[in-house]
């Protein structure tokens, strides 16, 4: 089988992986998240200890790690995003955000990283709007889960409500669908102006996550040119910054944390899935180009989610919704195909 094949079947693969890392999880009530994100980084520490082994204990590079801490401090939004936003939307929204972040920090040498010129400009900044756009158009297609995930809680849906209806002033011969229709687009107008900053925040760090690695790379005298090598050294910071916020989440809420036993299992998956992808996308950068496979990494696993959210969770509803999810991903594959073949 040659490497083209091999790194083509590791980076759908992995792509895949990615996508699919949320599905057990949506199956039950994941709260706020920390305590998921601490399974999960735990699982992904004994991922990369066997990585580590395998690969001989390479030198451990404290940069890399770093990235690893800058992944923990996005992927707290993650759980979140996933409950209001759906896991295909938010990791399309994200991966939007996060294929400009890293774009930029190429481009333009910020950190201390080379400066990469692209080999035609045009096409390349041409590609770098149409994600933009992409993004935006992303944020207008409705999921259902953001008005369920309100039932899940039920004291916060109902005091919510009643904060609305006192804001908005109902007048009392209001039908009830006006008023449940005030309600719902309350609570989505109300999602969007939170949760999509969240997508912002969330999209530049896990854009940056690499970063510190490829600057030791570039500056580091003797520094490992292969990527394996550095996968426990950036665990290790996810797993640390993991820990560090879970603890600082338990004094915030008074030593009440919200564990549900139900998840532990499906985050030990999530931490399994992410793992894997992780180290398939090593492998395939290593066989294929990065502008072959930057594009499938980033943007397959946001289709998969979409899919399992359309076709699974059937949270994605509506023959427009559906249409607008359709060309906001076409605009997205568009525009990451063009910023790659620029280079």
């Amino acid at each position: 089988m040659s490497d083209l094949l091999i790194g083509l079947t590791c980076c759908v693969s992995g792509g895949i992986l990615f996508g699919s890392q949320f599905t057990a999880l949506r199956k039950h009530n994941s709260g706020d998240g920390f305590f998921v994100q601490w399974i999960q980084s735990a699982t992904m520490f004994v991922s990369g200890l066997i990585v580590n082994l395998a690969r001989g204990q390479p030198r451990f590079e404290p940069g890399a790690s770093l990235g690893g801490l800058f992944f923990a401090t996005a992927n707290v939004c993650a759980i979140p995003l996933v409950n209001r936003l759906g896991a295909g939307l938010m990791m399309l929204i994200v991966g939007s955000i996060q294929t400009v972040t890293g774009w930029a920090t190429a481009r333009y040498g910020l950190f201390g990283l080379k400066v990469q010129m692209p080999s035609n400009p045009l096409m390349n900044y041409l590609g770098v709007a149409l994600i933009l756009a992409s993004a935006l158009m992303f944020a207008f297609v409705k999921n259902e889960s953001i008005i369920k995930t309100a039932k899940v809680n039920a004291v916060e849906s109902v005091s919510h409500i009643i904060e609305t209806e006192k804001k908005m002033d109902l007048p009392m011969q209001c039908d009830g669908n006006m008023k449940a229709e005030v309600r719902q687009l309350s609570k989505w107008n109300a999602s969007k102006l939170i949760y999509l900053p969240m997508t912002i925040f969330a999209g530049i760090f896990f854009g940056e996550m690499l970063s510190p690695t490829v600057y030791v790379q570039d500056n580091v005298e003797g520094a490992s040119q292969e990527g394996l090598d550095y996968v426990f050294s950036h665990i290790c910071g996810v797993f640390a910054g993991s820990t560090i916020y879970f603890i600082i989440y338990c004094i915030f809420k008074r030593n009440r944390p919200y564990i549900n036993p139900e998840t532990t299992l499906p985050s030990v998956t999530y931490g399994c899935f992410y793992s894997g992808g992780m180290i398939l996308s090593f492998v395939s950068n290593k066989l294929l180009s990065q502008a072959v496979s930057f594009p499938i990494v980033i943007q397959v696993p946001g289709i998969v989610g979409a899919c399992w959210d359309v076709f699974y969770f059937k949270s994605i509803k509506g023959r427009n919704n559906l249409i607008l999810l359709a060309a906001a991903t076409t605009v997205a594959v568009t525009g990451v195909l063009l910023v790659a073949l620029s280079r």
